[in-house]
């Protein structure tokens, strides 16, 4: 094992969690725990800034309009997916004009390609569902320009002229949610064809996996993209053109309310402040729903 990968899981270990005492407050034993995995992995990703310093600015290729693709992924195929993941495909559907491309473990390699150590590493596991699919995702923005959305992402609203308009725009993480040490989430992101920063963010993931076996953390991707945009110059100066704009209202429906029993009100009002609500698959909330809750109507909206 490379000895700074040793280094960081080994703080990760000791300073976030066993000298992290129980005896500390419950929000600070998190932010202890979190702020100790920033700084170690940021650390550990030191080691590419020779690959992040080193990428070059492709001609300029603005081909991307109003009517760009979105992109998804579910990769057993999408008449496998759970109901709710088939409920937020119906409302992206529904709610914006441009092509929706759902892909699966199959036709993925229709769209892109990989190297042959990512495949590898993917099909014997090394790479996680999660971790692949965020490979794909920049993949495939990179190439083909457009919108990512989540397969859990539930539209309200039709994509915003601000947002066609931006080169990239990704949300910011926020400090109240869940991650809040990834500094952005990549659920959803916006980007043109060979768009500098996802050029910087891909050549880093690519040689990230080239190297390793296993992600030094789930949110390893994002960190690798804060990496980027904090270290090179170029791409430092298109990330701050972007709207800075914190995730916290596209995750505020379904973990507050989803229970909870459906009011037209609450939901438009609360849909109005985001393009989307990120929802989930596991919880019960998502496989059983409450009759007339929140979850049960929004997973048979758009029918």
């Amino acid at each position: 094992m490379d000895i700074h990968r040793l280094k960081a899981g080994l703080a990760i270990v000791f300073k976030g969690h066993v000298f992290n005492y129980l005896s500390r407050d419950k929000g600070l034993r998190k932010k202890v725990r979190e702020e100790t995995i920033r700084k170690a992995v940021d650390g550990y990703l030191d080691s590419y800034m020779e690959t992040i310093s080193s990428v070059k600015e492709d001609a300029c290729d603005s081909d991307e309009g109003d009517n760009c693709r979105i992109f998804s992924i579910w990769l057993q195929g999408e008449e496998n997916a759970p109901e709710i993941v088939k409920a937020c495909f119906r409302s992206i559907r529904h709610n914006c004009t441009q092509e929706l491309v759902v892909l699966d473990a199959g036709t993925i390699w229709d769209w892109i390609e990989l190297p042959d150590y990512i495949r590898r590493k993917w099909e014997k596991g090394r790479i996680k569902p999660a971790h692949f699919a965020d490979i794909c995702r920049v993949e495939l923005l990179y190439r083909y320009g457009g919108v990512w959305l989540d397969a859990t992402a539930f539209v309200t609203s039709p994509l915003p002229g601000w947002l066609l308009d931006e080169d990239f725009f990704i949300y910011l993480s926020g400090d109240t949610l869940p991650g809040s040490y990834a500094f952005v989430q990549n659920c959803f992101f916006r980007a043109r064809r060979h768009n500098y920063i996802v050029k910087v963010w891909r050549a880093a993931i690519l040689e990230y996996w080239r190297r390793e076996d296993s992600a030094l953390d789930y949110f390893i991707h994002q960190m690798i993209f804060r990496k980027a945009v904090e270290s090179n110059a170029r791409a430092k100066e298109y990330f701050e053109r972007m709207p800075h704009i914190v995730q916290d209202p596209t995750h505020e429906l379904w973990w507050g309310y989803k229970d909870r029993p459906f009011d037209e009100k609450i939901f438009r009002q609360i849909t109005s402040a985001a393009i989307f609500q990120k929802t989930e698959y596991k919880s019960s909330s998502a496989k059983h729903p409450v009759p007339g809750s929140f979850a049960d109507v929004m997973m048979k909206m758009y029918l």
